[in-house]
């Protein structure tokens, strides 16, 4: 691997000196969420070979290079720098009650799991457990149900969720365990432990 350019420019104007599969790679990096090899398999190759001077380019923007090489998934994250301030370069996603509450879960099953043991998860079983997080008040199970629904295809667009031969069943992406630390889910249980005490989400 070399920091050299190892093709002409692209387009006119070009001055760029990464080839086109290392462009792709910090491209799919920035965009995000995660690269995986199981579905970008190019990609994967480009930042595997090419770790190095993508942590650099990633680092010129404030962003670090995450790989797990045993689940064979990449992903950035903001570089911690302090007091310093610094623009924000990903895009963010607001997530619902409904996205955390169901991230959490799949989450503590992930940390469940045996190393390497592949994490299914069945949408009614799911729906059935996040029925607690329902209020009281709530009387309208459609409405629930509908939220239920919407939070797992978006957990599948974003690659959290992998779909298997079977309907209504997903694959849980190991990259859940990196997303929340320790301090992050302990406050996030908390404020669920409010909710369900007084009943209003």
């Amino acid at each position: 691997m070399t920091d050299e350019p190892t093709t002409p420019g692209q387009y006119p104007g070009d001055t760029g000196e990464l080839d086109v599969e290392t462009r792709r790679a910090f491209v799919q990096l920035l965009k995000g969420p995660l690269v995986t090899a199981a579905k970008h398999p190019e990609v994967w190759r480009a930042v595997i070979r090419d770790e190095r001077l993508l942590r650099s380019r990633l680092a010129d923007v404030f962003l670090v290079l995450v790989i797990d090489d045993e689940n064979e998934l990449a992903f950035t994250r903001p570089a911690e720098t302090g007091d310093a301030s610094t623009p924000t370069v990903l895009r963010t996603e607001r997530l619902t009650f409904m996205d955390t509450v169901m991230l959490l879960a799949l989450r503590q099953r992930l940390l469940r799991a045996q190393p390497g043991e592949r994490v299914i998860v069945d949408l009614d079983e799911l729906r059935e457990q996040l029925e607690m997080y329902r209020a009281a008040s709530d009387t309208d199970p459609a409405g629930y149900a509908k939220r239920i629904n919407a939070s797992w295809k978006k957990l599948d667009k974003y690659s959290l969720l992998t779909k298997t031969s079977t309907d209504d069943r997903m694959e849980v992406s190991p990259v859940l365990r990196q997303l929340f630390d320790a301090e992050q889910v302990a406050l996030v249980e908390a404020e669920f432990r409010r909710i369900l005490e007084e009943g209003t989400p």
